[in-house]
């Protein structure tokens, strides 16, 4: 059987190995907000032990192909999943959901499985968060830093509102958890428009 407990130390280890640019795709982000929202939603959602276990894994893997590009970083992820997670005792049926719910995770997220559902709402948990303008401002650097993009505040909060209003949580429990607030961010940042 699998060894959650294992594979999370592992990734946590990978992941100290993020460049430090990556300012929101960090490891706080995988291991504060994605993992700990998946645990959530997964159990608000009634998700069997052993789904609980692939959404927990995919949540934990679903930005690890950071290590190896930035942009359609997704497949890379689900490559290492893949290769990964045979070492730790997960079937290849259960390699393939959470191989499909990291790449259900690629902006614009399209999500066919409940399990998927859960993993695209906890990796933009942020969005319907109190924290969203902290981690709005993280993902601004970084995108500065990575990828020398000019990206002064107000052309950021114009994008940003574009973003959240054509975004959907797609679990009635993350509606509910994260819907009103994240309706109360648009309305902040229409404000300093």
């Amino acid at each position: 059987m699998k060894n959650f407990n294992a594979i999370k130390d592992y990734v946590f280890n990978e992941l100290s190995n993020l460049d430090p640019k990556l300012r929101y795709h960090a490891r706080t982000h995988t291991f504060e907000d994605v993992l700990p929202n998946s645990i959530i939603l997964a159990r608000e959602e009634n998700l069997s032990e052993e789904e609980t276990c692939i959404v927990t894994t995919a949540a934990l893997f679903h930005d690890i192909g950071f290590l190896d590009q930035y942009d359609k970083n997704e497949p890379m992820g689900a490559n290492r999943a893949r290769h990964t997670l045979p070492e730790f005792g997960y079937s290849n049926s259960q390699i393939d959901q959470i191989v499909d719910c990291i790449l259900a995770t690629q902006v614009p997220q399209n999500p066919k499985t409940k399990l998927a559902k859960i993993v695209c709402d906890s990796d933009l948990c942020s969005l319907g968060s109190d924290n969203c303008f902290l981690r709005a401002e993280m993902l601004r650097l970084e995108l500065i830093d990575v990828k020398g993009i000019d990206l002064p505040l107000k052309t950021w909060f114009q994008s940003q509102v574009r973003f959240f209003e054509s975004h959907q949580y797609w679990t009635e429990s993350a509606k509910k958890k994260y819907g009103e607030t994240k309706q109360k961010n648009i309305s902040q940042m229409k404000e300093l428009l």
